[in-house]
């Protein structure tokens, strides 16, 4: 069984990103997937300071990502899932021991504002 086949799937836009100068970073363009989409969230304390924790990660299909030769190319890259907007900031290969086969790759997610979509969108 993989991650797929025991969480509930989520509907999610994988934003293709252009670091911009002036401007900012820009969607240059987007494509709708599915993967399986965790948030945690909870307070930490650390110096008698509670602060509020939050991460996000999005397990992705490998199959979705043909082009993508190593994790690296993920980062700095965006995903929206449920209206809000991600950046990837950390990507893992998550292999099958059994098989010794790529099963998915885990993005590591951070809130991000991105601007105006330019050039041709793709869906």
């Amino acid at each position: 069984m993989t991650v797929f086949d025991v969480f509930k799937s989520t509907p999610y836009i994988f934003l293709e990103i252009t670091k911009g100068t002036v401007r900012g970073d820009l969607i240059k363009h987007h494509t709708g997937l599915s993967g399986v989409f965790k948030q945690r969230s909870g307070v930490t304390a650390s110096n008698n300071i509670q602060v509020t924790d939050s991460t996000a990660t999005l397990h992705v299909k490998p199959v979705d990502f043909i082009d993508f030769t190593s994790t690296n190319m993920f980062v700095g890259h965006g995903v929206q899932v449920n209206g809000v907007s991600y950046q990837i900031v950390g990507a893992t290969a998550g292999m099958n021991f059994d098989t010794d086969t790529l099963e998915h790759y885990t993005l590591t997610l951070e809130r991000a504002d991105y601007g105006d979509y330019y050039g041709e969108a793709q869906e």
